[in-house]
C-alpha cells in the first residue's frame, strides 16, 4: 500500500494527499481530478490521475509509480 503524491510545480517538492492505494487499484481507478492546499508555497493545486504518483516503501526503497 502507497500514498498518491503530486509535484508541487512551484518549488518541484512532493506533496502527500493523504489518500492511501496501491498501484493495481489505482490503475482500475477512473480518470478524476481534485485541488489541494500546498504546505509548501501556500497556493492551492489542481491535479488529475495523470498527475499522480503512488509512493511505496519496497524492500526500504521509496518508489514512485504512475498508473499504467
Amino acid at each position: 500500500m502507497g500514498t498518491l503524491v503530486i509535484t508541487c510545480p512551484v518549488t518541484g517538492q512532493k506533496i502527500e494527499t493523504g489518500i492511501e492505494t496501491d498501484r493495481d487499484s489505482l490503475d482500475l481507478t477512473p480518470h478524476f481530478s481534485s485541488t489541494i492546499a500546498c504546505p509548501h508555497c501556500g497556493e492551492d493545486h489542481q491535479f488529475s490521475k495523470s498527475d499522480v504518483l503512488v509512493c511505496e516503501l519496497v524492500d526500504g526503497v521509496i518508489q514512485y509509480q504512475r498508473a499504467a
